[in-house]
């Protein structure tokens, strides 16, 4: 029996899935923010009045609580779970976290595996693809795919599939704020359309891979003169009374990667692509850290 730990938005739309797609007529749930019924909804999910009743009558458990939570309840799961079970946390959190989530669990002799869900729930529903890890990852997978759903293992080291989805925020969520930060200043120049038809001409242009090449490559080679850039924006959006966090921020890291000097300690060429944008960068940290290490003052 699949239980559900948190029945808000996500775990609604899962249960959606199965209960529509897949035919799964019963299923159990627990939430804090809602009462416990004998009568199942209309997914076929019994919500229970207690964490503890949840789990004595599940078997695989889903933990779809808020990410900043998920500890907190995998310490009160624990005194509920047992040999045979198997303990699911789809939250959101970081890798750190889920390594003590893991300890826990584990110590119950429950399995465990720690997924992060890709895409949007609410609009695919059960089939969300989800990034799975953990000790007991093959369990998981094997028991998440025969409820139709789309696992991607990455294996048995619990924070990947969190490591993994976060990293991607830093790009999807990080971009987001900086279109804001762009759209609210173009609204005050009177610019805004020219600045999204023009960004669509560029954007639309080449593939996503074919532009990280141009701006990565480019990147590591020009970033003092780009976070200079950045930091004129930065200082135009403050003279007209709007916060810049991201302009600044971006002509900080920008700066932290013009220190670096890449473009006079060149050993394999111009890079031409991402990957080796990211071999220099790597090559020059490493070679920094041993010049460090290695200097007199540190020997002494």
């Amino acid at each position: 029996m699949l239980g559900f730990i948190g029945y808000g938005d996500a775990a609604q739309a899962i249960a959606k899935g199965l209960h529509e797609t897949v035919g799964v007529k019963e299923m159990n749930a627990w939430s804090v923010v809602l009462e416990g019924s004998p009568v199942r909804d209309e997914n076929g999910v019994r919500v229970y009045g207690s964490l503890k009743e949840l789990i004595e009558n599940s078997d695989l458990l889903f933990a779809l609580v808020p990410g900043a939570a998920a500890v907190d309840v995998a310490e009160k799961s624990a005194g509920f779970l047992k040999p045979g079970q198997l303990y699911v946390d789809l939250t959101t959190s970081s890798p750190k976290d889920m390594k003590k989530v893991e300890k826990i669990i584990k110590a119950t002799g429950a399995g465990f595996a720690d997924g992060a869900m890709m895409d949007t729930v609410p609009k695919l529903l059960h089939r969300v693809p989800v990034t799975l890890c953990g000790p007991d990852v093959k369990e998981a997978e094997e028991k998440m795919n025969a409820l139709g759903m789309l696992i991607d293992p990455l294996g048995e080291e619990t924070g990947k599939a969190d490591a993994v989805k976060l990293l991607r925020s830093m790009y999807t969520k990080a971009h987001l704020a900086c279109v804001f930060e762009m759209l609210e200043a173009a609204e005050h120049f009177g610019v805004t359309d020219y600045i999204m038809e023009g960004l669509a001409k560029t954007m639309d242009s080449e593939t996503f891979d074919q532009g990280m090449n141009k701006r990565c490559a480019g990147g590591v080679i020009h970033a003092e003169r780009r976070s200079h850039e950045l930091l004129c924006a930065a200082q135009m959006l403050e003279d007209e009374g709007f916060p810049a966090l991201m302009s600044r921020a971006g002509s900080e890291k920008l700066k932290e990667i013009g220190e670096l000097d890449i473009r006079d300690h060149l050993t394999h060429g111009r890079p031409a692509t991402w990957q080796e944008a990211l071999t220099c960068l790597t090559e020059r940290r490493e070679e920094l850290r041993g010049e460090k290490e290695n200097s007199p003052s540190r020997l002494q």
